[in-house]
C-alpha cells in the first residue's frame, strides 16, 4: 500500500478542487497566482501519458523514508522542512513544490514516531492545500481523526493512506497535470535530499545497505522524471527547477555497477542541496 501513496500524494491536491469553487478567497488567491504565468496547463495527450506511465513505473518516494528508521540511523531533525517558511510560498509552483516537500517530511516525522511534529505538518499541508483551492479532502478525511490519534503511528499512516487512495480515481480525470508534476517533483527531491543527507557520511553495512542501493537505482527514476518535465519546459516559474533536475541527472550517471560511493554521494547532496533550498527558500 506504501509504494501507492507517491501516486495518491500527487492525486490529493487536484482531485478536491472541484468541491473548493465556493471558497472565494482561495479562488481569488489562486487566479492571481495563476495570472502570473502565461501557461497554466500544458494540454496534450504527451504529457498525460508521460505522468501515468511514469507514476506507474516508479518506486513511491515514500517508499525508501519509510526505509530509514529501520537502518537504524538517527533521526536529523536539521533535514526537514520548517513549517514557518510556508508563508514564503506565494506562487502556485512554489506552493505545488512544497507541498510534496511536506508530504514527504510529514511520512519521516510519523515513520521516526515523531508525533509532536506530525499535527503542525499535517497542517502546514493543509493549508497549502488550501490555497491551491484543494482544502475539502483535509477537512473530510483529517478531521478529528487525527487529533484523537496523534500519537498512534498505525492510524496515522492509515490516515495517509485514506487521503490519498480516496483521491486516486480523480487523477486520470483532472485537468491539472501541471500541479501534479509539481508536486511530484516536490515529492521526489525531497525523499533525496533527506536520504542521501542522511546516509552519505555513513558506512555501509547490512542494516543500511538497502538504502545506498535504492539511492542509486534513482538515477533510473530522475532519468524518467527528466523527460516527462520536457513537456513543461515552457513554464518560466517551473523551468528553472527542469534544468536543475537535468545537470543532477547527469551526477547519477556517473555511478558503475549499482554502486555509488562516498565521493559521489556527496557531490549528489551538494546538488540535492542547492536545488532543494531553491525550492523551500
Amino acid at each position: 500500500m506504501i509504494k501507492k501513496i507517491f501516486l495518491f500524494s500527487c492525486v490529493v491536491l487536484i482531485a478536491s478542487c472541484n468541491n473548493s469553487a465556493t471558497d472565494t478567497s482561495n479562488g481569488t488567491e489562486l487566479a492571481k497566482d495563476t495570472a502570473k504565468s502565461p501557461v497554466t496547463q500544458p494540454e496534450n495527450e504527451l504529457a498525460d501519458f508521460k505522468f501515468h506511465t511514469l507514476i506507474i513505473n516508479i518506486p513511491s518516494p515514500f517508499e525508501i523514508i519509510t526505509l530509514l528508521p529501520k537502518s537504524n540511523i538517527p533521526f536529523k531533525q536539521g533535514l526537514v522542512n520548517s513549517t514557518d517558511n510556508v508563508t514564503k510560498y506565494t506562487t502556485t509552483t512554489k506552493k505545488g513544490l512544497n507541498y510534496g516537500v511536506y508530504v514527504v517530511d510529514l511520512v519521516y516525522l510519523s515513520s521516526n514516531e515523531h508525533f509532536s511534529e506530525v499535527k503542525s505538518y499535517f497542517k502546514t499541508a493543509g493549508g497549502l492545500a488550501k490555497s491551491l483551492g484543494c482544502a475539502e479532502i483535509f477537512e473530510n478525511i483529517v478531521g478529528p481523526r487525527l487529533e484523537n490519534n496523534i500519537d498512534k503511528k498505525d492510524t496515522i499512516n492509515k490516515i495517509i493512506d485514506q487521503i490519498y487512495t480516496e483521491m486516486d480515481n480523480y487523477l486520470r480525470s483532472n485537468d491539472r497535470l501541471l500541479t501534479a508534476t509539481q508536486i511530484l517533483v516536490g515529492s521526489w527531491i525531497e525523499s533525496q535530499y533527506l536520504t542521501v543527507g542522511i546516509i552519505k557520511d555513513e558506512t555501509k553495512n547490512k542494516d543500511n545497505e538497502l538504502l545506498f542501493q535504492k539511492v542509486a537505482q534513482e538515477g533510473y527514476t530522475l532519468e524518467k522524471l527528466v523527460q516527462l518535465l520536457k513537456e513543461f519546459e515552457k513554464e518560466k516559474d517551473f523551468n528553472p527547477f527542469i534544468e536543475d533536475l537535468k545537470d543532477l541527472q547527469n551526477l547519477y550517471k556517473e555511478h558503475k555497477d549499482g554502486e555509488i560511493e562516498k565521493a559521489l554521494l556527496a557531490k549528489i547532496y551538494d546538488k540535492l542541496s542547492v536545488i532543494r533550498g531553491k525550492v523551500v527558500n
